[in-house]
């Protein structure tokens, strides 16, 4: 036997019913009820007639079904204050990015060749950075959740007084940065040139010889000259912070370079080949490709670290185009 109209009415409003919370669900049920009773009254009074079957359902399926009128009554489910999602997010890119992921490549790249199955033990390492990022966003999380639920206080607390300074030129990088980097490529230059001056081999205590390949002649100059040149860079951005465009300029060549270096680097074989009377040939020459896929690594890691300072110089430059004239606001 098919339904009623009243049935079919009756019916919606018990489905609704069933995604209400039961404090609320008379007084819900009961502005509804009185809401699609207007609709249907004004609907009869525009046709001049009572609504048959179609009518009402076409009035119901514009309304919407149970779950989604139902949402509509409910507050808004949400795990973190939207105010907190500036800094929940920060905390998660500052613990993944900076602390997790530099760590876990440490210890991916340390696998290799500290286990005698370096597959399985970059695999583990893996599954291991996996479930610590997991669990890591999960009590961040979880943190922000609870601050949120039980309202600590902070984020609505605060003076205009105390907000920081407008800087005057906010897009040139500040002097003690530059600086940094000036020092940094400085130390840098000079000890790879401590250490590899004049070096043709490594010699491992109680181990096999490190002879370096005859691509090392080429990087001995090529790299400390690219580190050297941002260095000075970065001292021009330090001593003329007007200068922050030709700093940029400068980076994004160097960074060309470099991405340009390690795809050459990437074509060669043999950046080093291993010497042991002890070992045996197929044990040097496996070992000898596990300190060369190192150095491939090491490779890649660098020309995306390139990559992704270019992004930054890139969008630094754009930013720091000259503004066009705008019209000058004026209070009367």
């Amino acid at each position: 036997m098919p339904a009623t109209k009243d049935e079919i009415f009756d019916r919606y409003l018990h489905a609704v019913k069933f995604w209400l919370p039961k404090a609320q669900q008379q007084d819900i049920l009961a502005e509804l009820a009185e809401d699609l009773h207007s609709q249907i009254e004004e609907r009869e009074a525009a046709l001049g007639h009572p609504l048959g079957e179609d009518d009402l359902v076409a009035i119901l399926k514009k309304r919407g079904s149970p779950m989604r009128v139902a949402s509509g009554y409910l507050p808004e489910q949400r795990l973190i204050n939207p105010a907190m999602l500036p800094i929940y997010r920060l905390v998660l890119k500052i613990v993944l990015v900076w602390v997790l992921a530099p760590l876990f490549a440490i210890l991916c790249v340390s696998a290799l060749f500290a286990s005698a199955h370096p597959g399985r033990a970059l695999v583990a390492a893996l599954f291991e950075a996996w479930r610590a990022g997991f669990m890591t966003m999960g009590i961040v999380t979880t943190i922000f959740v609870l601050l949120d639920r039980y309202h600590i206080s902070g984020i609505d607390q605060w003076d205009p007084r105390k907000l920081p300074r407008v800087p005057v030129t906010p897009e040139t990088a500040p002097r003690w940065s530059n600086l940094a980097g000036f020092i940094f490529g400085i130390i840098g230059v000079l000890f790879w040139f401590s250490l590899m001056w004049q070096r043709t081999e490594f010699s491992i205590p109680d181990g096999p010889r490190i002879i370096l390949g005859p691509v090392w002649k080429y990087v001995y100059w090529l790299l400390p000259g690219l580190t050297m040149i941002g260095a000075l860079s970065d001292l021009l951005g330090a001593l003329r912070p007007s200068m922050t465009r030709v700093r940029s300029w400068v980076h994004v060549g160097v960074d060309a370079c470099t991405v340009v270096l390690v795809g050459v680097g990437l074509k060669v074989d043999n950046w080093v080949t291993l010497s042991d009377a002890n070992f045996s040939a197929g044990d040097l020459a496996k070992a000898a490709s596990w300190v060369n896929l190192g150095l491939q690594i090491t490779l890649i890691s660098m020309a995306l670290v390139a990559v992704g300072d270019a992004i930054v110089e890139i969008r630094r430059l754009r930013r720091a185009k000259p503004a066009q004239s705008a019209p000058i606001l004026t209070t009367l």
